[in-house]
């Protein structure tokens, strides 16, 4: 699919081979939903309110406490949705004791080193403690002492569990809050703090023996009461970034714009998609401040400071890579190769993988993901198409096509035809249904490689045929009209179009590229054509899009995904399914009003 900057095929006679196709022109309707976005595109900002971030507690005792040497104390509610015995994950530079319900459960008297290291949904961090927990609420105090002042070393408490998270176990949560201590506060924090005492981590001072509010107590400069830590405005995205932001969708969206205005010779839309990185690499300051000096932790673009995850690393990133190996030297080239260089470097040696293939670790178990697929291997095709080492380039295309190769074993089930949207190796006995974008982000990524991949490559043609299998399960899942359920192989299921747009671009591609019959699939294929554009409204909006979705065991999970008008997990491919669908009809039939 050769969709770098390139202008497309156009012959010079429209012809029908099967009659006209009641549909609007493809590539008319791109810009339909393009301009809709391009017209709000504002790239603007606004100060928030630094919100508590639940998936990880930080207390920072240097920003909130009077600053001198001494002591500080925190203290919250843990609400535990059942009874448990829980593991928390710490990290404190200086020494400390914790508390939960009077019980001492943790205690170092020494200085420690500390730093946060980011983790793929939050951090990573060097010590922990096992307490039980009663169903309800607990009681939880921390004291930390500093014995030096150093502008070099923070003072700050952090502490995770794996129930605190969105990841948590069903029915297991565990929430800290205010509600009890300070519940007009409940908003802005999770914590009261008290300090600077005079005094070290073995000095007894009155919050241990008795915890009273509303008191002023003398402390080591001055008077000292209860407080919460300190609130930070927060540099946001205006209105939340929706076209904007730094995610995989929105990334990859302005890639599809790139193509957009070479298939078109319109600037405007690859304007749009350089304004964007532009941005993205102007706020990366402003970013790393809030993620590393502020812990702010879900604050604007937050993906872009080195998450080792795949949906911020490399998908995002798409039009850099896409840019550069468009072979046009452009203003500011440097700055996207630097970016770029740094991402494929991650790739190759540092994502966490299973077996050989891109994983996540954060689940209960390492999981593989058919949507890593997609967020990192046609990085590794577009770095391939840019570099001049002939060796990397062999490289990366053998890592890419072994990569689908394996994806396929773990996900893809034969008798179905059909991928699963992910699995734990460790507990293949555990079904993941077969939700639509899911297998349509694995069927793309074979597309990308095939396209890439020379003809004699000892990879090709397995990869050929695990596209054809499954273009071919996918085909007995549309339905008359030529939709695809939300859940594929499920008839009550809604119908969607985000996975609906990635299987019409990629069967578009496969017939354009000489991969399927346009005799056998172009019926099917203009059948989903026809279904895909009755989601373009009269405004410009795409519909019929689901929001991002978790995996899980369950389809009615899947199901109460709300729907999110003009969402770029649909645009994206939308916008690639009309450039691919015109140059299938220019080269087999006419258009009809």
């Amino acid at each position: 699919m050769k969709r770098i900057y390139k202008t497309l095929f156009i012959s010079t006679t429209l012809f029908a081979i099967t009659g006209t196709v009641s549909a609007q022109e493809p590539l008319a309707l791109a810009r339909k939903v393009s301009d809709k976005v391009l017209a709000c595109g504002s790239f603007a900002f606004e100060y928030t309110v630094q919100q508590p971030y639940s998936d990880a507690e930080s207390v920072d005792f240097g920003r909130s406490c009077t600053p001198v040497t001494g002591v500080a104390y925190a203290v919250s509610t843990l609400q535990s949705d059942v009874s448990q015995e829980q593991t928390f994950e710490f990290g404190c530079r200086w020494p400390v004791k914790i508390w939960i319900d009077e019980k001492l459960v943790f205690e170092r008297h020494t200085k420690t080193d500390f730093s946060i290291t980011y983790d793929e949904k939050s951090y990573l961090l060097p010590e922990q403690f096992t307490v039980r927990l009663a169903k309800g609420t607990h009681k939880i105090l921390i004291k930390s002492a500093r014995d030096k002042m150093d502008a070099t070393e923070d003072w700050l408490f952090v502490t995770q569990s794996i129930n605190m998270t969105r990841y948590s176990k069903r029915g297991k949560r565990i929430r800290f809050s205010l509600n009890e201590y300070a519940p007009k506060a409940a908003q802005l924090a999770h914590w009261l703090v008290l300090g600077t005492f005079a005094g070290n981590i073995n000095t007894v001072l009155p919050p241990e023996t008795a915890l009273e509010f509303h008191k002023v107590y003398n402390g080591a400069m001055e008077r000292i009461a209860w407080n919460i830590p300190r609130v930070n405005l927060l540099t946001s995205n205006k209105d939340g970034g929706k076209f904007y932001a730094w995610n995989y969708h929105v990334g990859c969206f302005n890639w599809a714009l790139q193509c957009l205005g070479a298939a078109t010779g319109d600037a405007r839309y690859s304007d749009y998609a350089a304004r964007w990185c532009e941005y993205a690499l102007d706020t990366f300051p402003m970013v790393e401040h809030q993620m590393r000096d502020l812990l702010a932790f879900r604050s604007m673009n937050f993906g872009q400071v080195g998450l080792p995850m795949l949906d911020y690393m490399s998908a995002p990133a798409m039009p850099f890579v896409t840019r550069l190996a468009a072979g046009k030297n452009f203003p500011g080239m440097e700055r996207y190769r630097e970016r770029a260089a740094l991402i494929v470097d991650y790739l190759r040696n540092k994502q966490f993988r299973v077996d050989g293939i891109f994983a996540r670790s954060y689940t209960e178990y390492p999981s593989i993901w058919a949507d890593d697929m997609y967020m990192g291997i046609p990085y590794l095709v577009y770095w391939s198409k840019y570099t001049n080492d002939a060796a990397e380039r062999i490289a990366l295309l053998d890592d890419a096509s072994l990569q689908i190769i394996k994806f396929n074993s773990y996900l893809y089930e034969p008798q179905v035809g059909l991928y699963r949207q992910a699995c734990y190796p460790s507990k293949r006995e555990e079904k993941v249904p077969f939700w639509s974008r899911g297998n349509g982000w694995a069927l793309w990524s074979a597309v990308e490689v095939l396209d890439a991949l020379p003809e004699t490559h000892e990879n090709r043609a397995v990869l050929m045929k695990i596209y054809r299998d499954h273009v071919d399960g996918l085909l007995r899942q549309q339905d008359s009209e030529g939709f695809w359920r939300n859940v594929l192989d499920m008839p009550a299921s809604v119908r969607e179009s985000s996975g609906a747009a990635i299987f019409t671009l990629c069967i578009a591609c496969g017939i354009n590229n000489g991969w399927l019959s346009r005799e056998k699939y172009g019926p099917a294929l203009e059948r989903a054509w026809r279904a895909l554009a009755t989601f373009v409204d009269d405004n410009g909006d795409f519909n019929g899009v689901k929001g991002g979705t978790n995996f899980s065991t369950k389809a009615a999970d899947y199901e109460r995904i709300s729907f999110i008008k003009s969402d770029t997990h649909g645009l994206l491919p939308f916008i690639f399914a009309c450039i691919e669908m015109d140059k299938y009809f220019r080269r087999w039939t006419s258009f009809s009003s």
